[in-house]
Parts: C-alpha cells; structure tokens; sequence
C-alpha cells in the first residue's frame, strides 16, 4: 500500500510537470530513455538494467525490475542555426536550454507477473530565431522566414511530445520468456511564429503561424519481448504503433490534412550479451517511421514550388499540396535508421560504469533544407557516458552525458529567384521578361547545422 500511494502521487506530480520539451537527437525523437539507457547510446532494448523506464523502450522488461520508483531530469542543450550565400542571410536560434523530466514505476504483483507505468517526453522540436533576423527570402534583417516587410518577425517552432504509459508484462516458458503491453496517451502542443510569408503557399493563412499554444491528443500501443536464449545471451524487440493524433486546429492552414501531425510508428530489436562476469554488450536496431506521417514527411520546397517557376506544386495551382492541404506540403523528412551500441561495466559491487555510441540517418535531404530551417533535425552521431552509484539496498543514484557533434546540411534555395520572378508579374512584366529578371537572382545556397549537449541525473528507490 505504501507504494501503491506512492506511485500514485508521483504519476500525479509527474503528470503536472512533464512537458515533453525539444528532445531532438534521432529526427525529433529522444536517442534513449532512461538515465541507464541514455548513458549506453540509448541501446538496452534486450537489457532491462534493473529500470522501470525499460517500458518506454520494451515493455516486456518490468517482469525483471521489480517493485520501484525511478526519476530522471535531463539538460538538454541544442546550437541550431542557418547560413546561406548568394543571397546572404543567417540566424541563430535562441532557447538553448530545456529541462526535460521522466518518471517510471513498476509493481511485481507476483512471480511471473508486473504492472507498471512511464511518463516521460517523447521528443520536441524548437527554434527560436531573432525578429532582425536576416531572411532566407530576401536577405533582409526583418526574420528569418520574411518575405516582405511585414511579414517576419520573431520566427520559430516549439513542438513538445508527452506519453503516459501504463503496461502489464508476464513471464513464460519458466521464466526465459517475457511479453508486455503498453497503451499509450499522448498529448503534444504546437507553436508556430513567423511563417506570415508563406500566406500565399496556404489553404487556410489565417491559421498558418503565430498563434497560441495549440493542443492535440491521441492513442496508440507498444508491445514487446525479451528472451533469454542463454545465461550470457538476452535478445529482445518492440513495436510502437502509429498514434493517430487530433488535428492542431490552430495550425489548419499549415499542417497537412488540415493540421495533421501524427506520431510515426517504430521498432526496435535488439541484443545484450554478458561478455564476462562484470562486462555487459548492448546492441540494437531502430527504426521510425517519419515518412508514414505526411505533415513530417511529404516534400516542402518540391510540393509547394514544383518543378520550375510557378511550377506545378501549390504554386501552379495544385491546392492538395499547399500548406494545410489534403495531402500537403511537410517537412521532407525520410525514415530513420539507427544503430546503438553501448558498454556496462560493474567496476566495484556499488559502481556501475557505462559508455555508448548512436547513429542514425539524417531524415532531410538537400532538396527540402529551406523549410527545414524551421526545424533542423539533422542530427546522426551521439557518444554517450554514465554510471549509477547504489547509495544502499534501496537506493542509487544515476548520471549521463551524451554529445552529438555538428551536423551540417546545404541545399539550394529557388525562394528569392521565385519571389523575384512573382514580383516582377505583378509588376506588369510579361512572362519572358519576369523569368530574365528572376535569372539575375544570384544562386542562392542554404545551409542548417545542429550540435547537441545533453546530462541527465536520476533518482531510483527499491522497495
């Protein structure tokens, strides 16, 4: 009952604080969960590692944690920016610190089987870009996304992802096999400033940028395994389905669909191998599926300006692939494949030290690197350290730390060439005349680049 009460008022608190803020390492979404797991490069899909917040990456691992609480916070700190020649511009964004909480809990109800719940933020996304800002547009210093004056200002996007997951697990085959469930509430906000420019690209200008905090929700479920084929050999996998979110009505003229922004699908398979009595190897397999979501995975600059000047995308008049439309224009993210690998070393019977190493493929191409300043998540290695001290029986205390080192992607941006060339139309220029003046535009290169920094501590106490 204590723990019961416990548990409780701590899903209570954690519920209240957990924002979910920008956690963008793999795409938008976190490289791991867990003190433990962060510090070994996120991998541990086969290692429950004595961590309740094993449900946010298998759920099937609570069969082995337990009864106890765990609380972690992280720093997470992001240098994220533009540049760009031809036509000259660059931007830094502000926001550089976020403090991202997670809380997990499990509860052995007996042998063989466990109830457990996880709270903790998904992923994010933020910029935060100066309102003198010079344009990737114009060159000018009137915002980052401005396109005349009037319509730049302080631009940016802040995306948070928060998931509640409650879980049940049960062990079979004497205990070499386990299976967990997880179902999963997610709540998401959205804020979008500066995009006034694009009016011209929406369905629906009116709801395209700067307006409040908008809200979505939805559901989905994670299922997983863990098998223990030897003493020395653990194998384990998860799936995470696709969660069908309710539309940011806030964000109708910008999102596909009408404001669409679903939470792409994902699994994980993996290993851990005891390689020697205080040695233990990790290695997984991630996949997310950011492709299957339109709004994150359908074209920008290739839906909205299509082939040529005006084009055969939103600006020849193909209204499905404008800004908001029914099969609108997003970000142009691919899928993601990842890589985790990750080291644990019991150095004394209270000292666990650990190291790891996380690739992931860069989701942007250079095709769709201008919208993409917007929200460059274009991260691919991330080194990672920890440990986890046992204060005593019941208690210990956990630290990580975790670098992803710059990454820079240049695409070449036909947003001032097209400006020119629409100006020059509405000018009364014929059609031959507005494409020699769009001509003269110099060849305009954009780059965005991201560095990450993050350490986490964490809580555990044992019951």
């Amino acid at each position: 009952m204590v723990f019961k009460r416990s548990l409780l008022a701590a899903s209570v608190a954690a519920t209240l604080i957990a924002s979910g803020a920008a956690h963008a390492t793999n795409g938008y979404f976190s490289h791991g969960f867990g003190v433990k797991s962060i510090g070994m490069g996120g991998s541990g899909v086969a290692l429950p590692n004595d961590s309740a917040m094993i449900i946010a990456t298998n759920p099937a691992g609570i069969t082995e944690t337990g009864t106890q609480i765990n609380f972690d916070i992280s720093w997470f700190h992001p240098v994220r920016g533009y540049d760009q020649t031809g036509v000259p511009a660059s931007g830094d964004s502000n926001s550089n610190n976020f403090y991202i909480p997670e809380l997990s809990a499990s509860y052995q109800l007996n042998d063989n089987s466990a109830l457990g719940i996880a709270i903790y933020g998904n992923g994010g996304l933020n910029t935060d870009y100066e309102p003198n800002a010079t344009s990737i547009a114009t060159g000018q210093p009137a915002g980052a996304f401005a396109t005349a004056p009037g319509t730049g200002g302080e631009g940016g996007v802040n995306l948070k992802q928060m998931f509640i997951a409650p879980t049940y697990a049960h062990k079979f085959m004497n205990g070499k096999l386990s299976v967990g469930a997880t179902l999963l509430f997610a709540r998401q906000t959205m804020q979008v400033k500066g995009l006034d420019g694009f009016g011209g690209f929406s369905t629906d200008p009116t709801h395209l940028t700067s307006n409040k905090v908008s809200s979505s929700t939805g559901w989905g479920g994670k299922i997983g395994v863990l098998y223990h084929a030897t003493d020395a050999i653990s194998l384990g996998g998860s799936y995470q389905t696709k969660m069908h979110m309710s539309k940011f009505d806030d964000y109708s003229g910008l999102f596909s669909d009408g404001g669409k922004f679903d939470i792409p699908s994902t699994w994980t398979v993996g290993g851990a191998f005891k390689v020697a009595p205080t040695w233990t190897l990790t290695a997984d397999f991630q996949r997310i599926n950011y492709a299957d979501v339109a709004a994150i995975g359908n074209p920008s600059t290739g839906y909205l300006l299509g082939n040529g000047m005006p084009g055969n995308g939103c600006a020849g008049g193909d209204t499905s692939k404008c800004l908001g439309g029914s099969n609108g224009a997003g970000f142009g993210w691919s899928n993601v494949n990842v890589i985790k690998i990750g080291a644990q070393w019991q150095a004394t019977p209270a000292l666990q030290l650990r190291a790891g190493f996380n690739h992931g493929t860069n989701p942007v191409g250079s095709e769709d690197v201008v919208f993409n300043a917007l929200a460059p998540g274009v991260m691919k290695n991330h080194f990672t350290a920890g440990f986890t001290y046992a204060i005593d029986k019941h208690q210990e205390i956990s630290g990580a730390f975790m670098y992803a080192p710059k990454v820079t992607v240049t695409g070449s941006n036909p947003i001032p060439s097209a400006l020119t060339y629409q100006g020059a139309l509405m000018s009364g220029a014929t059609q031959a005349q507005a494409q020699a003046a769009a001509g003269n535009v110099p060849a305009t290169t954009t780059s965005i680049h991201m560095k990450q920094y993050e350490a986490t501590i964490g809580y555990a106490y044992k019951f």
